[in-house]
């Protein structure tokens, strides 16, 4: 493109007359050439010192760059930081292509709220997830932006979210001063798209000066930034003034804004160092020769919180929380929050928003991509299949009574779908590609210690269960050549072999037995999937249920009376019960997010299930009424 351009460029040249301007054409062509030769010299031969960017610019904002992996370090911290194609900051397993189209709750702030001194876990927005597991928060935190950048990221692209709560965290560091609108200037575009113009803006170019060794806003070393900018000191000049009107004037756009997008704002105020620390505030007052009768630590507080109530908002104000923790919050070089910093603010939250909590409480503690749990051993032990955090695939087993848990299979091929026998003599999960379907069912002898594969050698399978009685086991297998659809077929467990199939022209999976094991439940392909029943003895089949939408994940109740499953209504994955008896279907999830692959507990009322909640999931349970 630049090639293009610059024979364009002389080509027109070429054609004038004037001397005086074919000198200056030259000359300005001499130096961009000199610019792009340092450029990509610069780029070969210093890449160690290359800075990286991690921010694409918009017009009047900027925002965190998509598909970064990137680790952090310093003296005082090691963070890895990914975000996935959105810019969304997400966890190590995540599939950075996976994207978010809604959210119940938004948070949005500067890098405090961003995080990306600590890992993705400990995020506060990451923490209240474990808290209330049934909605998709999404962290939109963005290093260095004012309250109007943030606005215009929402007006942009955060209402397209259409986020029921947008939470605005405001930080007396930095957000109280040079509140205004901001517009992308030449400089911006070269630190966004020149290494070497990055290299020197932060290398050479940078006044930053820590008389102290660490960032201490809103406090500064004379006199006068003080009077203009630092909201704690008292004395206030035009500067300071016109930033309180601003500060009022956005709050209130955001309010606008936000219910305008059929949102709730609620504000968050973080308090700076010196307000939670007496030593770190006598350090700042000592070295630039403040005095305490010239503050006002309260001041934002007052400000922040008559600005909530004038507008009707919600807010939580952080200050006393961090006064009253016995561990330091924040990092003593870098300014922002460390680990016991996030857990007081998720303390904090979970307890302002208890009105939200649900029915649906979450087993695990990160994101593991667990899915497919049942219940063994007296419904004391959860069986799933989870990922590790080196990438490897794993059937694990955890107890519900003391969290432990154990590796039962390991591998870097795809472990899923993992089901014990009834009688726990045999384990069987599938083995492949899910993405080619080039999968194997496996069937493990757990007394013997030995594996065989259970689909026969010129077919995949996937998606095992065994019948009550132990002897066989039901599966969908498809031929190699992929030619033909998948069919239920059983394979008998001590012959070793393939029985019987289910043939039918339309694809058909998810089998499990009836509790009599006379029949058999999957779904089949119809305009949506549909539940079929097959009986084994005359080997008929018939429809139980359609609906007008896909129906998935089929699970029986251990009464036999209700049909548990998870159905696509909404777009998205509810869990759904269907009465054997009254012929009713009853929605018994309704969220943003993902349920499925339901398994009973020990009665009709305890449902264990595997769920998605945007770039978080995990096994749940939930008491149901049916």
């Amino acid at each position: 493109m630049v090639f293009v351009i610059a024979l364009a460029f002389a080509y027109f040249v070429s054609l004038c007359q004037s001397l005086r301007l074919r000198v200056w054409a030259f000359n300005l062509c001499a130096i961009f050439s000199i610019c792009l030769h340092s450029e990509l010299l610069f780029r070969e031969f210093c890449n160690n010192r290359i800075t990286p960017n991690l921010y694409d610019l918009h017009y009047n904002y900027y925002f965190n760059k998509p598909f970064l992996d990137k680790m952090f370090r310093t003296n005082e911290y090691v963070s890895n930081y990914k975000t996935n194609c959105q810019g969304y900051r997400i966890d190590e397993l995540s599939n950075p292509y996976d994207s978010i189209k809604t959210c119940d709750w938004l948070f949005i702030g500067d890098s405090f709220t961003q995080g990306a001194q600590v890992n993705y876990a400990d995020l506060y927005s990451t923490q209240l997830y474990r808290e209330f597991p049934d909605k998709v928060i999404l962290n939109a935190g963005i290093s260095g932006a004012g309250l109007y950048d943030e606005l215009n990221y929402f007006k942009d692209k955060g209402k397209l979210l259409k986020p029921k709560y947008v939470f605005l965290q405001i930080g007396v560091f930095n957000d109280f001063f040079n509140i205004k609108e901001r517009r992308s200037t030449y400089q911006d575009y070269l630190i966004a798209y020149s290494d070497l113009y990055r290299y020197f803006a932060y290398n050479v170019f940078s006044t930053d000066s820590l008389p102290l060794g660490r960032w201490t806003e809103p406090f500064f070393p004379s006199r006068q930034e003080n009077t203009d900018y630092n909201i704690l000191y008292k004395e206030v000049s035009p500067t300071k003034q016109a930033d309180i009107t601003a500060f009022k004037t956005c709050i209130k756009q955001w309010k606008i804004e936000v219910e305008k997008n059929g949102g709730k704002l609620f504000l968050l105020l973080l308090p700076s160092k010196e307000q939670v620390s007496t030593k770190l505030l006598m350090e700042v007052m000592h070295k630039y020769n403040i005095s305490l009768s010239e503050l006002d630590m309260d001041a934002p507080n007052k400000l922040f919180a008559s600005t909530a109530e004038s507008l009707n908002l919600d807010y939580l104000d952080l200050t006393e929380v961090f006064r009253e923790s016995s561990s330091f919050p924040f990092f003593y070089q870098d300014e922002h929050l460390n680990v016991c910093g996030h857990n007081l603010i998720a303390k904090a939250m979970k307890e302002k928003l208890q009105g939200f909590y649900s029915d649906i409480k979450i087993t695990g503690t990160s994101n593991h991509h667990e899915r497919y749990p049942s219940l063994y051993q007296r419904d004391s032990i959860l069986l799933y299949q989870s990922m590790d955090s080196d990438g490897g695939y794993m059937i694990t087993s955890a107890s519900l009574k003391d969290g432990q848990k154990s590796v039962i299979v390991k591998s870097y091929e795809e472990l899923i779908h993992p089901v014990y026998s009834k009688d726990r003599r045999y384990l069987a999960y599938t083995e492949g590609s899910q993405e080619s379907s080039e999968t194997d069912v496996i069937l493990y002898d757990v007394i013997v210690g030995t594996s065989i594969k259970a689909n026969q050698d010129n077919t995949y399978g996937a998606i095992p269960a065994f019948n009550h009685h132990c002897n066989l086991l039901a599966f969908p297998s498809w031929n190699k050549n992929k030619q033909d659809v998948a069919n239920i077929v059983l394979y008998d467990i001590r012959k070793r072999a393939v029985i019987k199939r289910i043939h039918s022209e339309q694809e058909c999976w998810r089998p499990i037995f009836a509790l009599d094991d006379q029949s058999i439940l999957y779904i089949q392909k119809d305009k949506h999937f549909i539940v079929r029943q097959y009986d084994i003895s005359t080997s008929t089949t018939s429809t139980i249920l359609a609906m007008p939408f896909d129906i998935w994940d089929i699970t029986l109740s251990p009464s036999g009376t209700y049909l548990v499953f998870a159905g696509n209504k909404d777009g998205n994955w509810d869990l759904f019960s269907f009465s054997f008896k009254s012929r009713k279907v009853e929605q018994l999830t309704n969220t943003l997010g993902d349920e499925w692959d339901p398994a009973f507990g020990p009665t009709d009322n305890d449902l264990w299930f595997a769920g998605r909640f945007g770039f978080n999931d995990g096994v749940f349970y939930k008491q149901v009424d049916l």
